[in-house]
């Protein structure tokens, strides 16, 4: 397997942004997470979120991913909050390849994508206030009205990493089986945001190595017009053959 990660600052002032992955004999394991901008300390926040990922993965022994997993998002969520406070929080995804198996957490608003067999899939789902509002519609706990009232506001985080608890999390409780040639693309905001799903397929698509794509994707972002978000990736190039069942 290869992982490529990159980071552009955009237009913004800091960089909010962190993303970090290791490969043991456990699998690869990578992790990218978005600070709050909103917040104070957005980017001590992703970057002690990422590293303690990346530090319980390594050091500690893991059984059960998902139970680990969600563990470990639990504990670096109080991490956060305790030092930095109500001020602060980061959205963040990980994923997990061990074999031809992957795994993965979403907290936020950051994404995993799928690319495979000529078409790009989110797996993941955005935990935002529309996110939200969806549910309670579906639900009948407001109706059309009440929906139309608030929808302005769907773009704000309904959960975070820092919150003092989290509210919303996935976690894959079954695995992914992955097939040669698949490629995983851990994104924040700042990339799909900016680029639609074609356009990052067009790219990911063509015969190039994964160092390659990386900054061809970046290069796609930078020459982008207008404001442009902190945005940061980890790419994954899969091969079977360095997996096994």
């Amino acid at each position: 397997m290869v992982c490529e990660i990159r980071s552009f600052i955009g237009t913004r002032s800091v960089q909010e942004d962190h993303a970090a992955f290791c490969e043991n004999e456990k699998g690869l394991f990578a992790v990218v997470c978005d600070g709050i901008g909103s917040r104070a300390d957005g980017g001590s926040s992703s970057r002690l979120a990422a590293d303690r990922f990346i530090e319980l993965f390594c050091n500690e022994y893991i059984k059960n991913f998902p139970a680990f997993i969600t563990d470990a998002a639990e504990r670096i969520d109080a991490e956060v909050f305790e030092n930095f406070g109500k001020n602060s929080g980061t959205a963040a995804v990980a994923a997990f390849i061990t074999g031809n198996k992957l795994y993965w957490l979403s907290v936020g608003d950051c994404r995993i994508y799928i690319i495979r067999s000529g078409r790009i899939k989110q797996i993941t789902t955005d935990h935002t206030y529309k996110y939200v509002l969806d549910l309670r519609r579906k639900n009948g706990i407001i109706d059309e009205h009440a929906y139309n009232r608030e929808i302005e506001k769907g773009g704000h985080l309904a959960s975070f990493i820092g919150m003092g608890g989290i509210d919303i999390v996935d976690v894959s409780l079954a695995p992914l089986k992955l097939k040669s040639g698949d490629k995983i693309l851990l994104v924040t905001d700042g990339l799909y945001k900016t680029l639609t799903e074609k356009s990052v397929y067009d790219i990911i698509s063509s015969d190039k190595s994964a160092e390659i794509i990386a900054d061809k994707l970046i290069d796609a972002v930078k020459r982008s017009e207008g404001s442009i978000d902190n945005t940061t990736l980890a790419l994954i190039y899969f091969d079977v053959t360095e997996g096994k069942t």
